[in-house]
């Protein structure tokens, strides 16, 4: 049984801070916070944040934190890191007051990406999530919404958030997002998300593909792409229905460079009846690819 109940939160470095703020905002649709030291936060619910933009001179996936219920669980993990010989630091009651947890562990996964298990995160119920758009994302027991990884050792990450970590494979898609590009994906999930955390081995040096956000209400789908057309935004994949978890979503980059799926309609997934299954394409129609444009 895995003590990972969800995805909690994000940390990124970013180069273009004015940029970020612009696409958040009128694109995504989420509240900014702005902090003294530079940093932006982001909000999409009750949580105090949910994605960490710390202003930098690059473009950087910092860390991924992952909850779990309670103190216990947090110790459990603890203990079966300690049992596989995976170092793991505890986090300090700064570290802890930055991210505004109760209590917080700090590991790293096989391709060295900054894992963070903490339980006890704040929320803002006195100041309620007002989107600038009006959407209402999906997060609650299913968390953020997911991360696709760009993994360097395929093999040893599904290992290490399967056997580790107690994440379960809702499923394999073996395909050519860019043609003539083949691939194989591992999903992942820990809650009834389809997946929270996706494995693609891409041959480049980012460390994420995308990370998604979800809406309940497929006319917010249809605002976004609005907004997103009007600010100029690339479209890295065009509108599309996903073959595994039949997300309706689009794609546009980011101002650092990796993706955002923004999307709605996607399955939840019932343990006591789900099997693993293999797709051959990404998207039962759509999500066309597109190339961005040159610098």
């Amino acid at each position: 049984m895995s003590e990972i109940k969800a995805l909690g939160y994000l940390g990124f470095s970013i180069a273009d801070k004015e940029a970020w703020r612009d696409y958040a905002v009128n694109v995504l649709g989420v509240s900014v916070d702005d902090h003294d030291n530079g940093d932006m936060s982001l909000r999409v619910d009750s949580y105090a944040w949910r994605i960490k933009l710390k202003n930098s001179d690059h473009n950087n996936l910092d860390y991924v934190g992952w909850e779990v219920s309670d103190k216990q669980d947090l110790e459990n993990l603890k203990n079966r890191l300690h049992e596989h010989n995976i170092a793991f630091e505890l986090g300090s009651d700064e570290l802890a007051k930055a991210r505004q947890v109760k209590e917080l562990i700090v590991f790293y996964d096989p391709d060295g990406t900054r894992c963070e298990a903490f339980y006890g995160p704040l929320q803002l119920t006195n100041r309620p999530f007002v989107s600038p758009k009006g959407f209402h994302f999906i997060t609650g027991e299913q968390g953020l919404g997911h991360i696709v990884l760009i993994t360097k050792g395929h093999a040893a990450q599904e290992a290490f958030y399967t056997q580790l970590l107690g994440f379960k494979v809702s499923d394999y898609i073996n395909t050519e997002i860019v043609p003539g590009k083949p691939l194989s994906i591992t999903f992942l999930r820990c809650n009834g998300r389809h997946h929270s955390l996706a494995l693609a081995p891409v041959p480049i040096p980012a460390k994420v593909a995308h990370i998604m956000l979800q809406v309940d209400n497929v006319d917010d789908v249809g605002r976004a792409m609005d907004a997103a057309e009007k600010a100029g935004t690339h479209f890295s994949f065009t509108l599309g229905r996903h073959s595994n978890d039949e997300m309706l979503s689009f794609y546009t980059m980011s101002p650092s460079g990796f993706d955002v799926e923004f999307g709605w309609g996607a399955i939840e997934v019932d343990d006591d009846s789900w099997h693993v299954k293999v797709h051959h394409t990404n998207s039962a129609w759509g999500h066309k690819f597109q190339r961005p444009p040159r610098k």
